[in-house]
């Protein structure tokens, strides 16, 4: 009898391994395994370099009916009020399926030597410069701590480093001060799902650095050209799902509403692909409208942010102005508006190159009028972590 449920039992644990093995191969992870040792193989951490976040996303994006499982999860999630059920990944969700995301405390040390050093080196070269924060998706601290009983320390980190590179003598732009000064709700300038502000919000704020450079950079910008009756708008429904909704699951928070924004005015350019090649367009040739399908998987398809794209412009109708963008991802929706008012507007993202890259060569050769750094505040301190994916963005020192 003993030996008769040991053999039942081996049959049983074969079956198990049976499946798993199944699973493995239908999920094709055992493609992964060369990502993995290639992971651990490194010898220094460079812009091509596979993290930790990376490696993670690799395995977890395989694994077989993952979104059915992250729907299964989220929708137990929300019925239970979890709020904090995703913590481990940032991830915290508020009452009305609000998502946002902490940022630990940094000294800012790092952060203000790059930006003094570079306001150095700039101003030597004749070249001026603007430092802008974008805010993240609320800015009171206090939010985390009455909503969810945590601290987080992310408009405390912007305060910080605005206020020393202030005393510094480097002219910012905070745009929570503009929140705040026109009465506006920060929920109605950002997705639910997505930690990017929104396309109108993107428009908004590049009136207020318009006006910035015109009074403080001898611009003359003609802001009637931001006026909303200038624009036309078309608006879809619960129609897409944010890289952080992707996280949860929709079950939980729901889906995002879209607005496209584009002027009604005429408009010429001549854009610089990052190939070198240059073609003739009009505002129209910076949005990818095909990304604007709601029957697309929620999951799988390319967010709907990034239907608008950072490309470097010559506006023909303007006839003044060559200004560099040194930002994130919020540039989707800064630069091709800004670029309606100034002749030139390029832009970089730091995070997409490794040392090879020269900085300062590039501004040089460039020959720029004017830099801007504008960042999301929770840039702020990701130095401090080298797993980060954000890790060089303040890296100006080459």
């Amino acid at each position: 009898m003993f030996k008769h449920k040991n053999n039942i039992k081996r049959v049983f644990a074969m079956f198990f391994i049976f499946i798993l093995v199944i699973e493995f191969i239908r999920s094709n992870s055992y493609l992964r395994i060369q990502y993995l040792l290639s992971y651990l193989g490194q010898e220094k951490l460079t812009s091509e370099s596979i993290t930790v976040d990376s490696l993670e996303s690799e395995f977890s994006s395989n694994i077989y009916l993952k979104n059915k499982y992250l729907n299964l999860n989220g929708a137990m999630a929300g019925i239970l009020g979890m709020q904090g059920f995703y913590s481990n990944i940032g991830i915290y969700v508020t009452d009305d399926n609000y998502i946002v995301s902490p940022s630990n405390y940094t000294t800012t040390d790092y952060e203000y030597d790059e930006t003094v050093a570079l306001r150095d080196f700039l101003e030597e070269n004749g070249i001026q410069f603007l430092y802008v924060n974008e805010p993240t998706k609320y800015i009171d601290d206090n939010l985390f701590l009455n909503e969810f009983g945590i601290e987080t320390y992310s408009n405390r980190n912007a305060d910080k480093f605005l206020s020393r590179i202030h005393e510094a003598n480097i002219n910012t732009l905070d745009l929570r001060d503009n929140i705040k000064s026109e009465g506006l709700n920060i929920q109605d300038l950002f997705y639910r799902t997505d930690h990017h502000w929104t396309v109108p919000a993107g428009l908004w704020a590049t009136k207020i650095i318009a006006q910035k450079l015109n009074d403080d950079y001898g611009y003359n910008i003609d802001l009637s050209i931001y006026n909303d009756e200038n624009y036309v708008t078309k608006e879809w429904k619960n129609c897409w799902l944010g890289e952080q909704g992707r996280k949860v699951g929709a079950p939980y928070v729901g889906l995002d509403n879209y607005i496209e924004v584009k002027p009604t005015f005429p408009t010429s350019y001549v854009f610089i692909k990052t190939d070198g090649t240059v073609c003739d367009g009009t505002f129209d040739s910076f949005i990818d409208e095909s990304i604007y399908k709601p029957n697309n998987d929620i999951y799988d398809s390319i967010t709907w942010h990034y239907s608008y794209d950072r490309i470097d412009c010559i506006n023909n109708n303007v006839a003044n102005g060559k200004i560099l963008i040194i930002g994130d991802s919020y540039e989707h929706v800064t630069q091709p508006f800004l670029s309606l008012g100034v002749h030139e507007v390029h832009s970089l993202i730091m995070r997409k190159f490794d040392d090879s890259f020269s900085l300062r060569n590039y501004i040089l050769k460039n020959e720029y009028d004017t830099v801007i750094v504008a960042y999301a505040q929770f840039m702020i301190g990701a130095h401090d972590d080298e797993t980060s994916s954000q890790y060089r963005m303040f890296k100006f020192d080459y």
